[in-house]
């Protein structure tokens, strides 16, 4: 965030703040003719417990694990919480005994005994359909709907408005602290956008797409901050940078494009 922070500040030096001496730290400090005159707290809208799973579940296996004197070919979804461990000793055998009787797919509201099995590992869907790879079973998070898509957007103002409401909530009270703490004419908060994020498509996409329209409206943010950055970790799509007076767009910088 830093190399994009100084691409869109003309002038601006962007410097490490928090060296970890001690707790609670912003994490950039802004530099102007050699005078610190803002800093910045740079947070992720990231929805840990997907990640998480998605790390533990499909770490270093191409998204897919094979299993002997099974068909395979099976797409789970399974709620976040469930436990990635137990999954792997417990669904084969349940997925053998479904290869078995030819039962193809089985949902969480199915009343059988496979789809009762299923739900009790937080499995939410199970579907077998054609494969190149036998025994293979493919493990993919259940997501809200509303995260997953819908009406593309054709403003930034749901971007903003989420943005207004996420910052109010009492988990983010720390970051804001840290701004409030700063004796700095100027308080930024760089926010980043990954895949598995809380925020809704309606306020993601537009971050997302290349030239995805800016807000129209004022964020409405509280005490402590007067400058937002709100970035996806895609490649593509742009900073949004509110100023304290209107949206601005950015490019994004990558690490090789920078000097």
């Amino acid at each position: 965030m830093a190399l994009n922070l100084e691409a869109a500040l003309v002038g601006v030096v962007v410097r490490v703040h928090d060296d970890g001496s001690k707790d609670g730290m912003h994490d950039l400090d802004l530099v102007r003719d050699g005078r610190i005159f803002g800093c910045c707290e740079v947070t992720s809208a990231a929805d840990e417990a997907t990640i998480e799973f998605w790390n533990v579940a499909n770490g270093g296996r191409q998204g897919r694990w094979t299993e002997p004197d099974l068909v395979g070919g099976w797409s789970i979804a399974a709620r976040p919480t469930a436990r990635v461990n137990k999954l792997r000793t417990a669904l084969p055998e349940i997925l053998r005994d479904m290869e078995r009787n030819g039962v193809c797919e089985v949902d969480e509201w199915g009343r059988e005994a496979h789809a009762s099995r299923l739900r009790s590992l937080g499995v939410v869907e199970a579907h077998q359909g054609p494969t190149t790879f036998p025994g293979s079973i493919y493990l993919t998070v259940d997501l809200p709907s509303e995260r997953l898509g819908g009406a593309v957007p054709d403003s930034g103002n749901d971007l903003a408005s989420w943005v207004g409401e996420w910052l109010a909530l009492p988990e983010q009270r720390h970051n804001l602290d840290k701004l409030r703490r700063a004796d700095r004419d100027e308080q930024h908060m760089a926010i980043l956008f990954p895949g598995f994020t809380t925020a809704p498509f309606v306020a993601t996409d537009v971050l997302m797409r290349p030239n995805g329209p800016l807000p129209s409206i004022t964020p409405e943010l509280p005490p402590g901050i007067n400058h937002l950055w709100l970035m996806s970790t895609w490649s593509t799509g742009d900073v949004f940078h509110w100023t304290g007076t209107d949206w601005v767009r950015h490019p994004k910088v990558a690490p090789a494009d920078s000097p």
